[in-house]
């Protein structure tokens, strides 16, 4: 499959998290997750575990009794709400569509045992749509792994867009013009995928 422009954009920021935050870049990887309906209410229970951290020190997170419009809605409104007074700039991004893609065998035949691949879309204010994808052989996994990635992927660019300002603050004020190009560089880069500020 051919890649998108939106996702080249996403491989280069993705260096730039490498280069910048190094092995302080936020990983966020899912535990558990678990959906609890009533056809007697409108509203659906979620509660998820995962972990957050780096390569230094990681700990759980618990997300509990989030009441939502269904698991998807619970789900990423579970990790916007959480994570939205720390990262202002995920305001920006809103849940478009969860889609479902079966992986058919070369038979053709779908067995009990077929992976799927959910892929996650969202849009981001002035920038457009983003898809963030996972496969695995369960749906709720896929999308839980999905959410996180997208959610993984903002944080660490707000996180990278602080770091480079305040680089960039130093090299000004040290008079240094090839840090302050390099940084403007780099801050054009995030400013591809999400607005700061």
């Amino acid at each position: 499959m051919k890649k998108t422009p939106q996702q080249f954009r996403r491989d280069n920021v993705k260096q730039l998290f490498d280069r910048i935050l190094k092995q302080n870049q936020i990983k966020l990887s899912p535990t558990s997750i678990s959906i609890s309906e009533s056809m007697n209410d409108d509203f659906t229970t979620v509660n998820l575990l995962f972990s957050e951290g780096s390569d230094e020190h990681v700990s759980p997170v618990p997300l509990e009794n989030i009441k939502a419009k269904g698991f998807v809605d619970g789900l990423f409104m579970g990790l916007k709400n959480y994570y939205i007074d720390s990262y202002p700039t995920l305001k920006k991004i809103k849940l478009v569509d969860l889609v479902v893609s079966p992986i058919t065998k070369k038979s053709g035949r779908l067995g009990s045992d077929a992976r799927a691949n959910v892929s996650l879309r969202v849009h981001v204010d002035k920038h457009g749509e983003a898809e963030f994808e996972y496969k695995s052989r369960s749906v709720v996994h896929s999308s839980f792994t999905a959410a996180l990635k997208a959610f993984e992927f903002y944080i660490n660019c707000e996180r990278t867009f602080l770091r480079i300002k305040s680089i960039l603050e130093d090299a000004e004020a040290r008079n240094r013009g090839d840090i302050a190009e390099r940084c403007m560089v780099d801050l054009s880069l995030l400013t591809g995928v999400n607005t700061y500020g």
